[in-house]
């Protein structure tokens, strides 16, 4: 062998290394979840609220029973759901027996109450609504919104598709509002959500999938908006063009893109996740449980 080709294969071999040490570490960031704290309130009294979102159940990163772990240590009120649980129809099992496990782990409610809105946060409260990759699964399986949404009412999970519930908490009375994904789900109607608002609601918590949302709504209400999709960008790139190039969303193009932000009259965050979209791969974007500490 030429040494010019001793040269060669040795820069291969090296960048063979370097690649598969890259894509390791890529692996593990995508599996290293940690809980985020957003404190919007100081006293000792409040509301403690938990945000998980695109759980993607087939390609998550963090072991489940690590992330029941983490949210049954975060002590939460309430755990609100925010879209993208499964990629197809065959994950829905998957998704649906997870749940399951998280809501037996955090004490469990009474799978028998009414879905009717109105109580106390005794266990704890459990919110969800859907996200794209959820909707273009039940557009492959037509029952699968029914048999899905079913399941998760009977565990008490509050299914919000454009609707608002109220509950109590420590005497103050909240608002929660779910806005269907309005890219992708049929029939969204951001009035028809907020219809039934409270007036005397001490605070008022939305929850959707898309951030674009957040350009859509008018009024002072909801107080702050809880919302996913981005990923953080799950895979860094020079120049943010995982979102310039890669996203045809608006608000990330004005450079919201994680996190906690002030839009249109009020706080809104956007969530990095928990899951991977495509590959089980993360850089420069951990995958986040958030714990809001709400007045």
């Amino acid at each position: 062998m030429t040494p010019f080709a001793l040269i060669a294969a040795g820069a291969i071999a090296i960048a063979a290394v370097v690649l598969l040490l890259f894509i390791a570490y890529m692996r593990r960031e995508a599996t290293r979840v940690v809980l985020e704290t957003v404190r919007l309130y100081d006293g000792d009294d409040g509301l403690r609220v938990v945000q998980l979102s695109d759980i993607h159940i087939k390609i998550g990163g963090a072991p489940p029973e690590k992330i029941i772990r983490m949210i049954r240590d975060a002590n939460p009120h309430v755990v609100m759901l925010t879209g993208d649980y499964i990629d197809s129809p065959s994950d829905a099992e998957p998704f649906i027996a997870w749940m399951g496990e998280l809501v037996g782990a955090l004490g469990g409610i009474d799978a028998s109450r009414k879905d009717s809105g109105d109580g106390t946060v005794g266990g704890v409260s459990f919110y969800l609504c859907f996200g794209n990759h959820d909707n273009e699964a039940f557009l492959r399986a037509p029952s699968l919104r029914r048999e899905f949404t079913r399941a998760l009412k009977r565990m008490g999970v509050y299914v919000m598709e454009d609707r608002t519930l109220s509950f109590s908490h420590n005497g103050k009375l909240y608002a929660v509002t779910g806005f269907s994904d309005f890219y992708y789900a049929p029939h969204s109607s951001i009035q028809r959500a907020l219809n039934g608002t409270p007036k005397g609601a001490s605070y008022h918590i939305g929850i959707s999938h898309n951030p674009d949302l957040a350009m859509e709504l008018r009024g002072p209400r909801p107080d702050l908006l809880l919302l996913g999709h981005f990923h953080g960008g799950q895979i860094w790139m020079p120049f943010h063009l995982e979102y310039t190039c890669l996203r045809k969303e608006r608000l990330c193009k004005i450079g919201i893109r994680r996190g906690l932000h002030e839009y249109g009259g009020r706080r809104i965050y956007i969530s990095r996740g928990i899951g991977c979209v495509m590959f089980p791969f993360r850089l420069g974007s951990r995958p986040e449980i958030t714990l809001f500490l709400l007045p």
